[in-house]
């Protein structure tokens, strides 16, 4: 062991975890890096405040000095971070240590932890990790606890009491619990096993067999029969491995040491070694999905913090774009011009809005979803008011193609509001890609399906508003969806310690895939109507082709459908240089209701057509009659 990473945030802090990081130190040799982080700092309005580099850290350099004075190689360190345990695992990628101490008090009745929970404490970092909770005097450990179950933490355990040992001649007390109900000669067979796990792991140590105790205890559950032991009459402090199977360990201690460390009654030392390389699949594919995003430090994490709320706030700078934007949007679809269409959406400043939504919902931040949803929805009544005024004022009373493509949004435009949530939240995270941000501004369009929404109100087509409006409903929850997983995997996350923040956070995740599956019902239904119409079109065009492909003087000019009661009723405009009877008219209705396996009621509009050859008029022939054969 050669570095020994100790972060600190509060003059209490230095003295609770001396107690057994000087022996340890002294004991393996190790230098140790005292770090001082400090939490970034923001006005009424969220703006980040500037560092206080004049904050007095007197008790840091006289922890130092102690740790001098023991002949221990020290050094601080400073950062600031936006949250304690972001900035720990930041200096673990910096300073690479062996060993990271921790420590954690549990806070009273009523009060506030303002640092971190033990929750947070349990990260997954490649060094061996101890957390202590104790009172801020604790006195030496004479007395060790550990309970041993033949864990894999078990060996760091006893590496550390041999250092209490070696400082203060610590006696060490071994623990097993068995079921109350356990006969005597379970307890016997338990105490061989207990001393046989002892020996073989004190081999190597410098522990004497006299100074060790066995201890075996019936309880109802493990965690009972450890507190019973965690008391002052029987120890002055536990050493206890923390649990590590399956996927959730990332996220809490297991139950035993939780509440242990929460409810014993002398200081506790939760220990926890680097995970092994085989886990299971499910935590596999966790690393992986995790891996698609890149790790953020925490100055990073401020700087999107900071730029989101910037994004979020109206301003006159906000509605003048969003107005230009929207007037720009709806002159190109009466003109009916896709790259003026692409114009407006390049200006458009709606994104931001919504994506500061999404990394409200993961903070857990009320103040910051709240800001994000108010600047949207008033974007949004902006673009409806502007693109419905000016259908008034122009007078232009057609819906062009490009509105009517956007008044029956299907599965696909989820798809394509998802991957453009996700594009805009790592774009913004990351500021290299940053100039990525009006491609996929372009790829989302916001602005159009509202400022469609707006001009059908005006022309009164309230079909086309209503799938505009939901067009425009999916790009909203699909960007906000994708936006918050993408910063949950950049490790955004809510303080632990503020129950409110835990609760909007679950509350708005259930509130996101709720709207996900609501939209995905009536999209459903239209990608479904959509696909079977373009069966319908594709099999009648195929019918149509096979009909008039070899039909001399004939030529197909266009044609439509409708389909009514089972029945198609098939419009066709044909281009004849002869005429046709009623007969073959009838044969082709019959034929292409053979083709098509239904019903055909057939409209034919004739284009009499005249076809001279080359020559004709220079060898002075009649002029052919409007049907000449």
């Amino acid at each position: 062991m050669d570095t020994i990473l100790v972060p600190l945030s509060r003059p209490e802090q230095a003295a609770i975890l001396s107690t057994f990081i000087l022996p340890v130190a002294r004991g393996e040799h190790a230098r140790v890096i005292l770090l001082h982080i400090s939490l970034a700092r923001y006005d009424q309005q969220g703006e980040a405040l500037a560092s206080d580099e004049d904050e007095d850290i007197s008790w840091l350099q006289e922890a130092a000095g102690a740790f001098e004075k023991a002949g221990v190689a020290v050094q601080m360190a400073r950062r600031e971070a936006h949250s304690i345990a972001g900035g720990i695992r930041d200096a673990v990628r910096e300073f690479k240590p062996d060993l990271l101490a921790l420590s954690w008090r549990r806070p009273g009745p009523g009060e506030k932890d303002d640092d971190v929970t033990l929750h947070d404490l349990l990260m997954d970092v490649p060094c061996d990790l101890v957390v202590w909770r104790g009172t801020r005097a604790a006195p030496p450990p004479h007395r060790v606890l550990i309970p041993s179950a033949g864990g894999p933490n078990v060996e760091l355990g006893f590496r550390f009491a041999e250092d209490f040992h070696r400082a203060y001649g610590s006696k060490l007390a071994l623990l097993t619990v068995i079921p109350v109900n356990a006969s005597d000669e379970d307890v016997i067979q338990a105490r061989k096993m207990l001393e046989e796990r002892a020996r073989i792991a004190l081999a190597d140590l410098s522990i004497p067999w006299e100074a060790v105790e066995l201890n075996v205890v019936r309880a109802a559950s493990p965690a009972e029969g450890i507190l019973r032991m965690a008391t002052p009459l029987h120890a002055d402090v536990v050493i206890i491995g923390a649990s590590r199977e399956g996927v959730m360990h990332r996220l809490r201690f297991g139950e035993i040491p939780e509440k242990v460390a929460a409810e014993a009654q002398s200081p506790v030392l939760v220990i926890k070694r680097p995970l092994p390389r085989r886990v299971t699949f499910y935590r596999r594919a966790w690393d992986l999905a995790m891996k698609i995003t890149p790790d953020l430090t925490e100055a990073e994490k401020v700087d999107v913090y900071r730029e989101s709320r910037r994004n979020a706030r109206m301003s006159r700078d906000f509605f003048t774009m969003i107005a230009l934007s929207t007037a720009i949007a709806t002159l190109g679809l009466m003109l009916n011009a896709p790259a003026v269409i692409i114009g407006a959406m390049l200006i458009a400043p709606l994104m931001g809005a919504i994506i500061a939504m999404g990394l409200g919902v993961v903070q857990g931040d009320a103040k910051l979803l709240s800001l994000g949803a108010k600047t949207t929805l008033a974007g949004v009544g902006v673009t409806v008011l502007v693109s419905f005024f000016l259908e008034l004022i122009i007078p232009f009373d057609a819906l062009t193609p490009e509105m009517i493509a956007r008044s029956a949004p299907n599965l696909l435009d989820l798809g394509v509001a998802l991957a453009a949530g996700a594009a805009g939240a790592y774009a913004l995270a990351r500021k290299k890609v940053s100039s990525s941000l009006p491609g996929v501004a372009i790829a989302v369009a916001l602005i159009p399906p509202l400022a469609t929404t707006g001009m059908a109100l005006a022309l009164g087509a309230w079909r086309v508003a209503l799938g505009a409006g939901l067009l425009f409903l999916t790009n909203l929850v699909g960007i906000v969806a994708m936006s918050s997983w993408v910063f949950l995997s950049m490790d955004f996350k809510p303080e632990a310690t503020r129950r409110d923040r835990m609760r909007l956070f679950a509350r708005g995740w259930q509130a996101i895939l709720f709207m996900i599956l609501l939209i995905t019902i009536p999209l459903a239904v239209v990608t479904v109507r959509q696909i079977s119409e373009q069966r319908v079109h594709g099999a009648i065009e195929q019918a149509l082709a096979a009909e008039f492909r070899d039909m001399p003087g004939v030529r197909l000019q266009d044609w439509r459908y409708r389909a009514e009661d089972g029945v198609l009723n098939l419009e066709l405009e044909l281009e004849m240089e002869r005429e046709t009877t009623f007969s073959e008219s009838a044969a082709i209705q019959n034929h292409l209701s053979e083709r098509l396996g239904r019903p055909v009621a057939l409209t034919l509009k004739i284009i009499p057509t005249i076809r001279l050859e080359p020559g004709r008029a220079s060898r002075g022939l009649p002029a052919p009659t409007p049907v000449d054969q």
